[in-house]
């Protein structure tokens, strides 16, 4: 528990400060829009890790994740077992911050259901707001230097 809740708040930590970055940077490139979709995905990998740390502390939040019950023999047996069920809240947290929701899992406690909606509130904002204002200002950076690129063209005539 205390490993996942760690790294929750350093993966959390660090889409708010790639958020912070990007709002900083003057000029727009290539490389900052892949920046901001990589902040995106970190956005998918915080909530993953969060609903694993609810899903180890409260089992029983997310139905069904199809967890293998039956107890194995071996040193690995609980780790295969502990890495379907992240891999399954993983794939479930994703679909909750497309907001796509196929109800293959559910959240089923009341802290699970609260992720679930903060989780599908935060996708589309992201989307909106740090995308959309980036992707603003990219495209007018391309039609200044059009124009610019227009006038230099005139000049020469």
């Amino acid at each position: 528990v205390p490993l996942v809740l760690t790294w929750s708040v350093l993966v959390g930590w660090s889409v708010i400060r790639l958020v912070e970055r990007l709002s900083q940077e003057r000029k727009v490139t290539a490389g900052l829009l892949m920046g901001a979709a990589a902040g995106y995905l970190l956005l998918g990998l915080t909530s993953g890790l969060v609903m694993s740390a609810v899903e180890t502390i409260q089992p029983g939040s997310f139905e069904p994740l199809n967890i293998l019950q039956e107890s194995s023999s071996g040193p690995n047996a609980s780790v295969l077992v502990s890495m379907r069920a992240f891999s399954q809240i993983n794939y479930f947290a994703f679909i909750c911050l497309t907001t796509v929701g196929f109800g293959d899992i559910q959240p089923v406690m009341p802290i699970s259901r609260m992720l679930a909606v903060v989780t599908g509130i935060i996708g589309p904002l992201y989307l909106a707001v740090v995308m959309g204002v980036l992707i603003g200002r990219y495209t007018k950076e391309v039609e200044v230097e059009e124009e610019e690129d227009i006038f230099k063209h005139d000049d020469r005539r």
